[in-house]
């Protein structure tokens, strides 16, 4: 799942992942991806933490809570401490500042499968 207000990133960030070989569940809103993750189970979150309705390391939190299966959690953000201290609170594995190189990002997905066979 793909969590990013900003609609040219995250189309940007949905074609590169598609692009990889993962299917890719988009929004731009915080409150649809809690609820997008309480339907169903995903291997990897990628989420920026300023989101407009509710803060993303809120995001983290519900989708854990309501996991049946926990996924690998990458946040990208331009926001610095404390903010980067929170989302590793909330359960972020991977925190990232922008600007981000792709194969910086790529990289960091990991411990899930490889996206391209």
């Amino acid at each position: 799942m793909l969590v990013e207000d900003a609609q040219d990133i995250r189309d940007v960030f949905t074609l590169l992942l598609e692009g990889e070989g993962a299917e890719v569940m988009a929004t731009g809103s915080g409150r649809e991806a809690v609820q997008l993750g309480a339907q169903g189970d995903f291997d990897v979150l990628l989420t920026d933490l300023g989101l407009p309705d509710i803060p993303g390391d809120v995001v983290i939190h519900r989708i854990l809570a309501s996991a049946r299966r926990r996924p690998w959690i990458v946040v990208v953000t331009g926001y610095e401490e404390p903010f980067i201290g929170q989302a590793r609170a909330a359960g972020a594995d991977v925190v990232l500042t922008k600007p981000i190189a792709w194969s910086t990002l790529l990289g960091r997905l990991a411990p899930v499968a490889p996206l391209a066979a």
